[in-house]
């Protein structure tokens, strides 16, 4: 007869026919293999979309700190966002703080709504003052020698790098760009920046003087502008300057709306839905959806081999084997459907040129190592939670009983 080996981390090993935890675990999963593939699958969809909308709920969290950290107040039309602004308002803004001890620079801009010509690409294209750009956008860290020719060169443009990436440009090219706003002109650019891990990435900034003179060549007004950007020394002066220009031009022709840069930027996000909200959503459902999965699959398979589990403890299967054996099949089954889901889709986030992933307004999703190791706790803690019933149930199995049943 057979002679029982017993060790504390293993199942006890039936000499005879090689009968080891991981041989059973794998007999357990390969008895049955479409249905071991479809649970697998069924983890692995929802896991491969819970790393992308976590991708991107980080992406967006990390480009709001960064943004909060920048002390930028935006100023605009309060009735429209497209409205404008007269000229004189930035000169106003200054002089709340002739100092410059609560702001640092004032920068006016004008939309542009430039698209690269013969495509359908249109860009974030904004026209900027000259003398101040360099400081309230002190983040995309101009040189000293990219300062000077931003300052001397008419066309100058600074660039996002998704676009950059995208045709193709690099510093020193000439591009043009259509505006989709009348009248309608077509201007040439000279690149003297292109922006590294631009946020968002399709970002285009040129010089105000060169649209204001080629719109007034046209026939057009050159004067105004759509928005006013607000470098501050702190937060606490950004709040307060914020309440201060809105009461500056309380109940004038020129009212004003000012709002930090996230609050701005999340107007433009809330125009196409609350992407955070619908993401953190979605992470929820697939929580859900795994558990009703890995759940169903393992009482299956627990009611399928109820015999087995018999003769194990006939055999001399101590419970609590038997209940680490259950336990151990839903792990194994949750932990490899969950890696089915987050390698290929953390490898492609990772692997995949960042000008694929561009969108048209916002950052893409990216690889994070945040979204990976919550899918693998999520896929883990599931796992475990829906053997935890099944391996109860075989703790409490009778051997008598569960063979007359069968019998």
């Amino acid at each position: 007869m057979p002679t029982l080996q017993r060790d504390w981390w293993a199942l006890p090993t039936l000499q005879s026919t090689n009968v080891t935890l991981t041989y059973v675990l794998m007999r357990n999963l390969t008895r049955n293999p479409l249905r071991t593939g479809l649970t697998a699958v069924a983890f692995a969809l929802p896991m491969g979309i819970f790393v992308l909308a976590l991708s991107l709920v980080v992406v967006l969290t990390e480009a709001a700190a960064k943004n909060e950290k920048q002390l930028r107040l935006a100023v605009r039309n309060k009735m429209a966002l497209t409205g404008y602004l007269p000229d004189g308002v930035r000169r106003k803004i200054e002089e709340l703080d002739p100092q410059r001890q609560r702001l640092r620079a004032v920068c006016a801009m004008r939309w542009f709504g430039g698209r690269v010509p013969d495509t359908q690409d249109t860009l974030t294209s904004l026209a900027c003052d000259v003398d101040t750009f360099p400081v309230v956008y002190s983040d995309f860290e101009l040189s000293p020698e990219e300062g000077a020719r931003w300052q001397s060169e008419r066309r100058a443009a600074v660039v996002g790098d998704g676009v950059a990436r995208t045709h193709g440009w690099h510093v020193g090219q000439r591009v043009e760009l259509k505006s989709t706003i009348p009248p309608y002109l077509r201007l040439e650019f000279m690149i003297v920046k292109i922006i590294a891990n631009s946020s968002p990435p399709n970002m285009f900034y040129f010089r105000r003087d060169y649209l204001r003179d080629s719109l007034e060549a046209d026939g057009a007004t050159g004067a105004g502008c759509n928005l006013i950007w607000v470098k501050c020394t702190s937060a606490a002066n950004l709040r307060a300057l914020q309440q201060e220009i809105d009461a500056l031009f309380a109940n004038s022709p020129s009212e004003t709306k000012s709002e930090d840069e996230n609050a701005f930027i999340s107007g433009f996000v809330q125009a196409i839905g609350d992407i955070p909200g619908l993401a953190r959503s979605m992470a929820l459902v697939v929580v859900f959806i795994i558990a009703l999965v890995a759940g169903n699959s393992m009482m299956m398979s627990f009611r399928e081999r109820t015999s087995e589990l018999a003769v194990f403890k006939a055999l001399g299967f101590p419970p609590r084997r038997v209940f680490g054996l259950v336990l151990a099949e839903s792990l194994l089954l949750a932990l490899l459907g969950s890696l089915l889901g987050i390698v290929p889709t953390a490898t492609g986030l990772a692997l995949i040129p960042r000008q694929m992933l561009i969108s048209a307004s916002f950052s893409p999703p990216r690889f994070s190592a945040l979204a990976v190791v919550g899918a693998l706790t999520i896929g883990i803690v599931v796992g475990l939670l829906a053997g935890v019933w099944p391996a109860y149930q075989a703790l409490r199995l009778r051997t008598t009983d569960a063979l007359r049943r069968v019998a």
